[in-house]
């Protein structure tokens, strides 16, 4: 099965979009690698270019955040290529708002190079390899968590000045200490303002409070591509971290369904 016109590959870590392509390429997809910035300005606006690819594969497990789904949108616009995006389980849901749109899949790290290519035939084709319910299900999930951080931003706003400068610079990672040397108060004043967002937010640890900021700002990526090193001050278990391409040689590509 041909597909029609170029197929682009792209990755915040380019190591991930070349396998990715090479492995596309073995079972016959026409793939091509394309640079991440090349594709996609500073502002999330699609780079002018001579020609539009077919499909573009989104390979962004670990990467996934706020900026990098605005520039996925926008290289589904009307009219422009079809994209599959390359996500986690444990993040997928975030993209749940892109799935209104029919030119967008999203695919999970689990499955062979034939079934990436299977979607990638698919697109090309005018037809979605996501099943109905599965696509529906993950519109639903992703409201619910816009929803959620909503909540978690309204709880925010209740905190005094202090206390929501005390959370910011935890959740940047720095530990009690640091924060009384930052702000130019005493430890227990800063031990104070956690006991008092703490209560505020319904935290029940001071790790919990700072895991709330992250879920509502979507901390952990930032505004950039690639997300932070994990600070002191973080929940261990609120990064699912950095780790694009788990095989990336041989029978996986690091994508599968859903």
């Amino acid at each position: 099965m041909s597909v029609p016109g170029p197929v682009w590959v792209l990755s915040p870590h380019l190591l991930v979009a070349q396998a990715v392509t090479a492995a596309l390429r073995s079972v016959g997809v026409p793939a091509e690698t394309r640079r991440w910035e090349s594709v996609v300005d500073e502002g999330g606006s699609p780079v002018p270019v001579a020609s539009r690819p077919a499909v573009v594969v989104a390979i962004v497990d670990g990467v996934d955040n706020s900026a990098v789904v605005g520039h996925v949108e926008a290289l589904a616009q009307p009219g422009d290529a079809r994209v599959v995006v390359v996500s986690s389980p444990d993040t997928s849901t975030q993209w749940g708002g892109l799935l209104s749109n029919d030119a967008v899949d999203v695919v999970t790290v689990t499955t062979s190079v034939s079934q990436l290519a299977d979607v990638v035939h698919r697109l090309t084709s005018g037809t979605s390899s996501m099943d109905p319910e599965e696509r529906a299900a993950l519109r639903t999930s992703w409201a619910m968590d816009r929803d959620r951080r909503r909540h978690v931003r309204d709880q925010l706003d209740s905190l005094s000045p202090q206390q929501r400068r005390v959370l910011e610079l935890l959740a940047s990672g720095r530990r009690v200490a640091e924060v009384g040397v930052e702000m130019g108060v005493a430890e227990g004043t800063v031990r104070s303002h956690v006991k008092a967002l703490r209560a505020k937010l319904g935290a029940s640890t001071q790790l919990k409070a700072v895991a709330m900021y992250h879920q509502a700002y979507d901390a952990r990526g930032g505004a950039g591509l690639v997300p932070r090193p994990r600070g002191a001050g973080e929940d261990p278990g609120d990064d699912p971290g950095d780790h694009p391409g788990r095989d990336r040689s041989g029978e996986k590509v690091g994508a599968g369904r859903r």
